[in-house]
């Protein structure tokens, strides 16, 4: 019988390393034959030989050397090298270990709101009492042994705590390894079973990073490809420090705290469709044109947002009136008002009932709007001249299937104006868009909708790369309204946008002061009728469809209810089922937008409820309050389908 080869775990708890040479010597060919078929450049620079790092192995000793230097990684005390007994510390409990730290997002568990989205709030609500009160709910969340939910490594120093917890037999729900020096990641390769890690983590959920993060994206993608089990807990272990691994952990960091961003609800779209539903009226022809496969203007378009830049830009912008075509974007009237300036389009986007009297109190006078096409009825009335954009990342702008959607128009009414700027202008100008906190400014300008403001940073607020020479801060929706910014850019591509605020930098765009360059004369009256005629009256023309989707609304509820209706009998299943039907949510809105995006807040609320009364639950038996939630998920669905149906009956009917 041949004799099998002694783990690593083993081998280091023995003591005796004579064993070693034939683990590592075997380990690192399997490894270099798994990187060989996976990743072919990984691989070639794998080969190169040490520069910086090497594995140090001698008298029954274990180190890491910076030959370089001639110095150890690991701290050598008493003359005993400690990479091994530090590694068999870091391989103890790591969520209960003081080397790692877990997060969990800010987010805690609590009952909806039943007032403002009832719907959705009376699937919710009873999970948590049903788990209080039925399954002897804790307030310490408990996980199954040797599961561990999305982690997070910056620096692996070899690696062999890791290899020791696979031994073990720990399962990562996802993992994000960072390693920063090639010689490093190659010295892992003599320890951790790559091959085992990749199979003991879930599928598609382990993303290794040699040398460079590349893209910001692919961080962000290892969050929203599992937007609700990868938003709640998350450990973290950083085993060094550099200029490299701090900026990675902040990506991460910004990452994580966008994904935890506000989700909606079916609640809330249902008012925009209500509302859609009346701005585009029953007949033929339209009561308010829509913008319909327009082009560009040759006129650059300022668009002017209420954060704390526009005080100091207010002369900029009355000075050069005549220049340019101004967008107003929602609570920002007030301000250019009381300076004088008169905008040629106020931007709106907001659902709420009492915009009406925000736009009365500015006021609105003779503006000009142009609103989403979700905005209050009694809003729109207010003007007397009015159009509508169909605001993309909105269910009920996919309505009709509609030929022209605005993009990247989420999550402020700021980011609205500018995707429209950046759609019907080759030259854009931002002002006031500041996308975060201005150290020693208040939030918004003065004499706003809001008032008087204390100038204070949040908590939860982090720094980011500022536009001028100010210090910037941001949160998740800041973040989020700044990256929206920097795709439209991109995907919209107009020729050039200058930034001449203090706040965050925008990807794509020139920042620039407003003392540092003028405005060409230009014929602004003939630019603004060419806009206004990419407005269309007719109905049929706007839109491909006026199909009802109540086939596609109830197909979709039973597609949601048959991927829940499958025995979860512990928490690691349901980590995997929760991600299978965040995935089918995912896929709905890409080949479906009005219906997937209708119900995908509500189904985030959903899964993320489960989730968290789950974890409260002290002990890994869950099959029957699962079962139990899932009744009150098929209960709650049927009340969404049925309210929709009714709206949708009595308005295209």
């Amino acid at each position: 019988m041949k004799e099998q080869t002694p783990t690593l775990l083993h081998i280091a708890q023995s003591g005796d390393l004579s064993q070693l040479n034939t683990y590592i010597t075997k380990r690192y060919a399997i490894n270099m034959d798994f990187f060989s078929s996976i990743n072919a450049k990984l691989y070639n620079e794998l080969q190169t030989k040490p520069s910086q790092y090497t594995l140090y192995c001698k008298d029954n000793e274990l180190n890491i050397i910076d030959i370089q230097n001639n110095t150890f990684v690991y701290p050598v005390e008493n003359a005993k090298h400690t990479m091994i007994e530090q590694n068999l510390s870091l391989s103890k409990n790591p969520l209960n270990n003081p080397a790692f730290s877990l997060y969990t997002n800010h987010l805690a568990l609590h009952k909806l709101d039943s007032q403002k989205i009832p719907l959705t709030a009376h699937i919710c609500n009873p999970m948590i009492e049903l788990m209080q009160n039925e399954f002897s709910g804790s307030n310490r969340f408990h996980l199954p042994n040797n599961f561990l939910p999305s982690s997070t490594f910056f620096g692996l120093l070899g690696g062999m705590f890791l290899q020791f917890l696979l031994e073990k037999g720990y399962f990562f729900h996802s993992l994000l390894l960072f390693e920063e020096d090639i010689d490093l990641f190659r010295i892992s390769l003599y320890f951790v079973d790559y091959p085992l890690l990749f199979e003991s983590v879930s599928d598609r959920s382990c993303y290794l990073f040699v040398k460079d993060l590349l893209h910001k994206e692919f961080v962000q993608n290892y969050f929203t490809q599992r937007r609700i089990t990868n938003n709640f807990l998350r450990l973290e272990l950083q085993l060094y420090d550099s200029p490299k691994i701090e900026a990675v952990r902040d990506n991460v960091a910004q990452a994580y705290a966008i994904n935890s961003r506000g989700w909606g609800s079916f609640d809330d779209e249902m008012i925009g469709v209500k509302n859609t539903f009346c701005n585009l009226s029953k007949s033929e022809i339209l009561s308010y044109p829509i913008l319909h496969l327009p082009q560009r203007v040759n006129v650059p378009i300022c668009v002017v947002g209420n954060g704390a830049s526009l005080d100091s830009l207010l002369p900029f912008i009355k000075a050069n009136m005549d220049r340019m075509i101004i967008f107003s974007c929602g609570t920002a009237l007030k301000p250019l008002k009381n300076a004088g300036i008169e905008p040629d389009f106020q931007i709106e986007i907001e659902r709420i009932d009492y915009l009406k009297g925000v736009l009365e109190s500015a006021p609105l006078g003779e503006t000009t709007l142009l609103c989403g096409n979700m905005v209050q009825p009694s809003a729109l009335s207010l003007a007397k001249e009015a159009y509508i954009f169909m605001r993309g990342g909105s269910a009920s702008a996919y309505f009709g299937r509609a030929k022209s959607v605005v993009e990247f128009a989420a999550p402020y009414v700021g980011n609205a104006g500018f995707a429209l700027a950046c759609l019907l202008s080759e030259e854009v100008l931002i002002c006031g868009l500041d996308c975060g906190y201005i150290k020693g400014r208040t939030k918004h300008a003065k004499g706003s909708f809001y008032g008087d403001e204390q100038s204070e940073i949040p908590k939860n607020a982090y720094a980011v790369q500022g536009n001028a020479e100010c210090e910037v801060y941001a949160d998740a929706l800041f973040s989020l309204s700044a990256a929206m910014m920097g795709r439209a850019i991109e995907v919209f591509a107009p020729r050039l946008v200058l930034n001449l605020g203090e706040g965050a930098y925008i990807r794509g765009s020139r920042s620039i002061r407003a003392d540092e360059f003028d405005l060409a004369k230009v014929d602004k009256a003939k630019a603004i009728a060419e806009l206004k005629g990419y407005m269309c009256k007719d109905k049929h023309k706007v839109l491909s469809s006026t199909d009802s989707h109540i086939s596609e609304v109830k197909a979709y509820k039973e597609a949601i209810l048959q991927a829940m209706k499958v025995s979860v009998r512990g928490k690691r299943e349901l980590f995997e089922r929760i991600d299978k039907i965040q995935a089918l949510s995912l896929k709905k809105v890409a080949e479906q937008p009005f219906v997937g995006v209708l119900f995908e807040g509500s189904i985030s609320h959903i899964l993320h409820s489960i989730m968290l009364c789950a974890l409260h639950i002290p002990n890994d038996d869950i099959a029957l309050f699962y079962a139990r939630c899932v009744e009150l998920v098929e209960s709650g669905l049927n009340k969404m389908v049925m309210s929709y149906t009714l709206l949708a009956t009595t308005h295209t009917s």
